[in-house]
């Protein structure tokens, strides 16, 4: 089977969309209490990136103030599509795409108002350091031999390291059908696992890998992103002759038929908080890359992207 060229993130567009570093127009939502709806628990990951951007938001003095509202991440994205009313919006991230089932309309995201990309967690491929499994070509070799019998663990099904998954799979000539894959609630839950031998690798999140592979605990065999991670001594897949790369990428929607005027208004305050230093500080922080796009090319990266993961969920044959 020929190798499928898979990108999770298209090249022409990863950039910073054009003009996102003028100056912050003068429009705020300075008296408004914005309702910011954050798929996944109070304490999760999510809720963490929704909670820096309320902290950001209000110390900034870009809004008046945010709420953060939890929803579970099955029914967020369909809630908010019935029901997303003028100062809601929605923290999106790739998992919400397999939640919509059909998908009807263009993509998963087509009846809301695209804001802005913000941030994104690069994937780690890790196995312990005393795996036999050293490099990306024996693990490459591995799933080519006998994909079934490789143990993967990450987060949920349907989530962005079992679909990083498939589209590893898919590029190295494997039927993404035949992936052994575990999911645990974290990505430190799926470490665990590793250590105690119940899989042989995990995909995970930077954020919530790189203390256990600064301990010396895992070894990183690629990840996820373009260009190398400073202080990662880790090939990426595009240097391992596999053209993928993808970010669990978390972003703004506005409900849709926004007026044009609430939507410039979003827009001012991602652009403010995008461009602070108190936001620049918290990626460092905790992990995440600062991947800021809106307007034009925020939504056509958006239907390709989503087109993307639809296509990785029906390789894999999931149903969530």
């Amino acid at each position: 089977m020929r190798r499928r060229q898979v990108l999770a993130l298209g090249a022409g567009l990863f950039a910073l969309a054009a003009g996102c570093g003028n100056p912050v127009g003068s429009r705020r939502l300075s008296s408004t209490t914005i309702s910011m709806v954050a798929p996944g628990p109070t304490g999760g990951d999510v809720d963490l990136v929704a909670r820096t951007l309320k902290g950001v938001a209000e110390k900034e003095s870009l809004t008046g103030g945010v709420e953060v509202v939890n929803r579970p991440l099955r029914t967020a994205l369909t809630e908010f599509l019935r029901a997303g009313r003028p100062g809601q919006v929605l923290l999106a991230r790739p998992a919400m795409v397999g939640t919509i089932r059909p998908v009807r309309q263009a993509h998963a995201f087509a009846g809301t108002t695209p804001l802005a990309r913000l941030c994104g967690e690069w994937e780690l491929l890790v196995v312990p350091s005393s795996s036999r499994l050293g490099t990306f070509g024996a693990f490459a070799d591995a799933m080519r031999r006998a994909p079934d019998r490789l143990a993967v663990a990450g987060r949920a099904k349907g989530g962005v390291d079992h679909l990083l998954l498939g589209m590893l799979a898919q590029s190295l000539g494997v039927d993404p059908r035949l992936l052994h894959y575990e999911a645990y609630p974290t990505s430190d839950q799926a470490i665990t696992a590793l250590a105690s031998g119940r899989v042989a690798a995990v995909l995970g999140s930077h954020a919530e890998v790189r203390e256990r592979v600064r301990s010396g605990d895992v070894h990183v065999l690629a990840v996820s992103a373009p260009d190398r991670i400073d202080g990662l001594d880790a090939p990426t897949l595009l240097e391992c002759d596999v053209h993928l790369y993808c970010a669990d990428w978390r972003g703004l929607l506005g409900p849709g038929g926004l007026r044009e005027d609430d939507r410039a208004a979003l827009l001012d305050l991602c652009r403010g908080v995008a461009e602070s230093a108190r936001w620049q500080q918290q990626c460092a922080r905790n992990g995440w890359e600062p991947l800021y796009l809106d307007g034009e090319e925020l939504r056509q990266w958006l239907r390709v992207e989503c087109r993307r993961l639809s296509r990785a969920l029906e390789d894999l044959g999931v149903r969530v």
